[in-house]
């Protein structure tokens, strides 16, 4: 049979506010919820009420909170055709604005719209007050931020949220939840917007477009392309891939080129989702200089010869 992991918590909060509560449960096969009020089930229809079914849980979330409509008790079902349903109650207090208890928290900074370039840090400022002091989290999208699970989100001193090297998925809608012993209230909610910077490739080092070699001589001719996302950078001789395809370097290729015996036309190509370019050079081998003819001796020394 289903069991209650983890029960939704009994909630003081303000008229026009905000309430949510979250219902954890395990089964096999895996419960499905449903929400009752004053032992009444919860329709779909209000658009005040959002319940929202999460991988374990299930979530009620009502917005705005009405004084007279909402105070009572709540409860979460689960149930998975494995023996009778579970369920479990949370009382919902709703306070008018104008008497609410004293200590109740308030949010006294709240978060703004934020854009953030992807890999960069972003901090989403929040500041509780209350007696006692409140306790800082943070919802996105709905659920609740677990900081433990990614350790690249930390709660500052105040309450603000920071979030390090931002990635894509960091994206979405951000609330603070200030909580004490008195209640809780949120904030408003605040949009994080990840930017993605597109930059098409383009070299910065690119390989002189004469490179005069002795026969047989080595040389090694690095091509260097950036751009966002990074490059592919790969060689060719004439129309032959010299770079393997299965092993093409990002960003920096050096073409190494030993025991050369003819002159050969060389290009490196760079090539990302935002576009391909190319750059060419030439290796030539410098011929040897031919035997001089109508040679006359001139001076003619114990050691050496003049012509």
């Amino acid at each position: 049979p289903p069991e209650i992991e983890r029960p939704p918590q009994a909630q003081a909060v303000k008229s026009g506010g905000i309430a949510a509560f979250y219902c954890y449960a395990t089964g096999e096969p895996a419960p499905s919820f449903t929400w009752k009020k004053n032992g009444k089930k919860l329709r779909y229809t209000d658009s005040r009420y959002l319940i929202s079914d999460f991988e374990g849980g299930s979530l009620l979330r009502i917005e705005p909170v009405r004084k007279k409509k909402e105070s009572g008790m709540y409860e979460c079902v689960a149930e998975n055709g494995n023996g009778d349903p579970v369920s479990v109650e949370a009382e919902l207090t709703v306070y008018d604005e104008k008497e609410l208890p004293n200590g109740f928290p308030q949010i006294i900074q709240n978060p703004g719209m934020k854009v953030v370039e992807k890999s960069r840090n972003a901090v989403l400022v929040c500041e509780g007050a209350g007696d006692p002091n409140p306790t800082i989290t943070w919802i996105k999208d709905t659920m609740p931020v677990d900081l433990k699970a990614n350790p690249r989100l930390s709660l500052m001193k105040q309450g603000s949220l920071r979030i390090e090297a931002a990635e894509e998925t960091d994206q979405g809608k951000y609330e603070c939840v200030a909580t004490n012993s008195i209640g809780t209230e949120y904030s408003y909610s605040a949009q994080l917007y990840v930017r993605v910077r597109r930059v098409p490739p383009h070299f910065t080092i690119r390989p002189e477009l004469k490179y005069e070699v002795k026969n047989g001589a080595d040389v090694n001719i690095t091509c260097v392309a950036v751009g966002s996302p990074m490059p592919f950078v790969k060689w060719r001789e004439g129309v032959k891939d010299l770079t393997p395809d299965n092993d093409v370097p990002i960003g920096k290729n050096v073409l190494i080129l030993t025991n050369i015996r003819e002159t050969t036309n060389y290009t490196c190509v760079a090539a990302s989702k935002l576009g391909i370019i190319e750059t060419h050079t030439v290796v030539k081998v410098q011929a040897l200089p031919r035997a001089p003819t109508n040679v006359r001796v001139s001076d003619v020394q114990p050691t050496s010869v003049r012509l």
